[in-house]
């Protein structure tokens, strides 16, 4: 498992290496399957709401409900954070792809055979 702090150091540094338009404007939090609200990927889940630094547009990630205008999604799980420190990008990316956030900034992406 990955402490709150550590889940937060690596989802600030994918913003900052794959979607550079988008902030943290909250804490990122463990999200756990007693609130009544959570939008969970299993255990060890994490959410943040995250802003647009152009549109001000939000998404919320692990909840189904929030601030409003915004978008919400299923949270970011530990493995997924986990992977990236370890300089495994491909589930990040896929992830901030799948909550609307584009993470090629331009780049093509990786080499993968199959």
């Amino acid at each position: 498992m990955l402490t709150r702090d550590d889940a937060q150091r690596f989802l600030l540094g994918a913003l900052g290496e794959f979607a550079r338009d988008w902030e943290a404007v909250s804490d990122v939090t463990e999200i756990t399957a007693q609130e009544p609200n959570a939008w969970l990927s299993g255990v060890g889940t994490f959410g943040v709401i995250l802003r647009h630094r152009t549109t001000q547009a939000l998404k919320v990630l692990g909840r189904r409900s929030g601030p409003q205008p915004a978008s919400y999604h299923r949270g970011i799980s530990h493995q997924v954070l986990k992977a990236y420190s370890d300089r495994n990008t491909d589930p990040m990316r896929r992830y901030l792809e799948e909550v609307g956030i584009s993470a090629s900034n331009g780049r093509k992406p990786a080499f993968r055979a199959g």
